[in-house]
Order: C-alpha cells, then structure tokens, then sequence
C-alpha cells in the first residue's frame, strides 16, 4: 500500500504541479504568452501541455470503471452465484516532443482493480519509449496491437487472439500512400497455463504490414514462437460502408494447435472473429461479435455504447459461448453485463 501512495502521491503532484507553476509564471509574462504556451503542443494531439521551461508535451489522464455482471462466466463456463462486481481504476501520463530524429514519446500506465470486495493490487500497465517508429518497452504484443484486438464488446477475447504482456523491441516503418511495416522481437509472457518467456538469446519473432485507406483497412501478422518452433499468423479486413456502420473481419491460423505457442492463442488450427458498429444516434452505438475456433467453440456479443455525457458512458451487454465438446465445461454459458465508466 504504501508502494501504491507514493506512485498516485507523485502522479498527483505532478499534475497539480504543473497548472501552479505555469499561472506563477503568466503573472508577469506578457497576455501573448498563455496563447503560445497552448499552441506548442495542439499539433501534439488534445490534452497535451508543455511543461515549463522544457520542448516536452505531457498528457496525464486515465478511467474509472464499474462492471456488474450475472448468469455465468463466459471464459469458463462456470456459474456465478451472485453478482460478480468489478472496479477498475486506470491512470496514464504521456510525453511527446520532436527532435531532431523524430517524434520521441513515453507513456507509464498504473491500473488497479477491486474484484468481488477483493483488492488485486496495483499493477504496471505499458512502459513504453518510442523515437520515430522505434519502439521498446513492455506493452502487449504486437501480435495484437497491430491488428487492433477485436471487435468493440467489451468481452471480445472468449476466443483468445493473442499473447499477454511482453517486453520487446520493434520498428514501424510507414512507406506511405497509407502503407505501413512493422518487424519485432518480443520475449514472451507467462499466465497461470503456459510460461512462454524465451530460455535463451533467440527471441520471438513477429512482423506485419497494414494498409490504410478511406474505404477501411487490410493488415496481416505472423509471429513465431522460438522456443516451441511453431508460428501464427492472423489477417484482418476492415470496411467502412457508410458514415454510420463499419464492419470487420479476422481470421487466424497455427501450425501445429497440438502444440501450443506464444502466438496461436486459440484452440484448434483455425479461429475467426467478425463483427459490425451502427451509429444509431450522436450517442448510441450498436456493437455486434461472433467469434469461432475450430475445436468447436463460438462466442457471440452484442452491446450498445450509451454515451450519456461526453467522458460518461453506460453499455450493457449480452454474451453466449459454446463450448463445443469439451468435456471440462458446460455445453454453453449466458451473462449479461452493466458497465458504467469515466474516461478524463
């Protein structure tokens, strides 16, 4: 606790910190100066303010989350007895500033969860550094994040896509024309199934390209696991067909699902993940996900994102999964989930 008190202790005064030295500082700057002070980081992106004295944009911002959930767990199949309640608190700070090689940015983040009355503690979200495409640090994989997870449920790994948390080293290249290529080495992560951290100086490897365009977007990943000496890949298909409804579509292989890497983190040698957004008004959007592997199991999701004032969003949602015929869980599972949450 008292590791948790100095980290949200120094985050709180640096955020306060900063607004007091700054209007310290207006006092006896010219009117012009505030109006500067701005401009240096709107080409930054929203929320960012330079420090004093300094070339960096700092960001610090974060969410509060309150989920409640009922039926049975849809990973596991298990029944819940009651209602299961989760409380998560995220809190993030960002750098940016430009040099003379390129962007260089940082970004920390803390999040800490109350799970059924119970505190998980706080844990270390991504730390990451990055100079003008050249990224290292610990963040999830790029086997993921390349792709952009799922779909926009908030339950949208029943079927697994991807690895944990990894540190690693990578490159984005953007050749342009909306063309972008990324290479990586990443060391693996370890969950309460599988260790799949590298024993030696061969790392894991992962590489993808990606292209944007107005219609949507198109991008693939492969990665392979170096100490299981299997390999993965994933393709994903984007499409915007109007301003209010945008569609995708995903598709996953392994080589061998009798040996279970780093990457394929599905069941099966195949696995596909699909789903659509409708805007029904300024405030209010549908999201629909099935999802399938090829050991029999599906998972279905629908959800709508209320967005009651803006950083104020209520979304129920209704989730199923199959199991197919795995003898360790119940034919199927049902839960309906509440999630209010804060962004700022």
């Amino acid at each position: 606790m008292m590791k948790q008190g100095l980290v949200l202790g120094g985050l709180s005064a640096l955020l306060l910190e900063v607004p007091y030295v700054y209007a310290a500082g207006t006092a006896a700057n010219s009117d012009e100066e505030p109006a500067q002070y701005v401009r240096a980081c709107d080409a930054m992106g929203a929320g960012f303010y330079q420090l004093p004295q300094s070339e960096v944009c700092l960001k610090i911002g974060g969410s509060v989350g309150y989920d409640v959930t009922g039926g049975a767990d849809v990973y596991s199949g298990e029944r819940l007895r009651s209602l299961s309640q989760t409380v998560t608190a995220t809190l993030y700070a960002e750098t940016r500033s430009q040099t003379e090689l390129g962007m260089l940015s940082s970004y920390i983040e803390f999040e800490d969860s109350v799970v059924d009355g119970i505190d998980e503690g706080m844990t270390l979200g991504d730390l990451t550094i990055d100079l003008n495409g050249l990224k290292v640090g610990a963040s999830g994989s790029q086997f993921d994040s390349w792709l952009d997870s799922a779909g926009n449920v908030l339950s949208d790994d029943v079927i697994a896509y991807a690895g944990g948390m990894t540190n690693q080293i990578n490159y984005t290249a953007n050749v342009g024309d909306g063309l972008s290529a990324m290479f990586g080495v990443e060391e693996g992560s370890n969950d309460d199934e599988h260790d799949y951290r590298i024993g030696s100086y061969v790392p894991h490897l992962v590489g993808g390209l990606k292209l944007d365009r107005p219609w949507g977007a198109i991008a693939t990943v492969i990665g392979y696991d170096s100490v299981i000496e299997e390999a993965a890949a994933k393709v994903r298909l984007d499409l915007k067909l109007s301003d209010t409804l945008s569609v995708f579509i995903m598709g996953g292989y392994q080589s061998d699902p009798e040996k279970p890497n780093y990457f394929g983190a599905w069941n099966g040698t195949y696995a596909a993940w699909g789903g659509a957004s409708v805007s029904l008004s300024p405030t209010v959007t549908f999201n629909s996900q099935a999802a399938y592997e090829s050991s029999g199991k599906y998972a279905l999701a629908l959800n709508l994102d209320y967005e009651v004032v803006p950083g104020f969003m209520i979304t129920p949602e209704l989730n199923y999964t199959s199991f197919g015929s795995d003898p360790s869980k119940p034919d199927a599972a049902f839960a309906g989930t509440v999630s209010i949450g804060c962004d700022f």
